[in-house]
């Protein structure tokens, strides 16, 4: 499901699959046709994620309470809002110059997905997810035995992340 102003990717897998590896190559491939690529990644391991700011003054602003606090300095923006929940960042990435948008995690939104996998466990028990568009595996040691409705591609092989590259571009889908 693309969105109407945005091409926005998932990369989902579990824990150590490959997920961060994947993107950076995605961002680096953005960076080299100069992209503007939005990355986010959904904290899935319980509790709030660690704060950019500590103890500077956006860290007080939001400790005595402020729903939103940034700070901004040569063009570089930091920013933390409390409270937002996953549509309305990408409600938010609708209004920033981005090209598109990468999204670590949230295996149940509903935007294509590029699943990592460790085993062919994964990869079966990650396959029911919606918008599957390809998987990637990072173990040269895996063999698959089932046959599966979408490409699957070794991390190995520059196939799989130029499919995913161009699947953020807007210039692929499988489905």
């Amino acid at each position: 499901m693309l969105d109407d102003k945005l091409n926005i990717l998932q990369v989902v897998g579990y824990q150590n699959s490959g997920k961060t590896t994947l993107i950076e190559k995605l961002c680096q491939l953005a960076d080299e046709e100069e992209m503007q690529l939005g990355c986010f990644k959904h904290h899935g391991h319980g509790g709030k994620p660690d704060r950019l700011f500590k103890q500077k003054d956006t860290d007080r602003y939001v400790q005595a309470g402020a729903f939103a606090a940034g700070v901004e300095g040569e063009g570089e923006c930091h920013f933390f809002i409390r409270h937002m929940t996953f549509t309305q960042l990408i409600n938010m990435c609708q209004h920033l110059p981005l090209d598109a948008v990468l999204i670590e995690g949230y295996k149940q939104a509903p935007y294509r997905k590029i699943l990592c996998v460790k085993d062919e466990q994964e990869l079966i028990d990650l396959s029911t997810l919606s918008h599957i568009q390809a998987a990637i595996y990072f173990n040269k040691e895996i063999q698959f035995t089932e046959k599966y409705p979408f490409p699957v591609f070794s991390a190995f092989d520059k196939r799989g992340i130029t499919f995913a590259f161009n699947l953020l571009k807007g210039e692929a889908s499988y489905e």
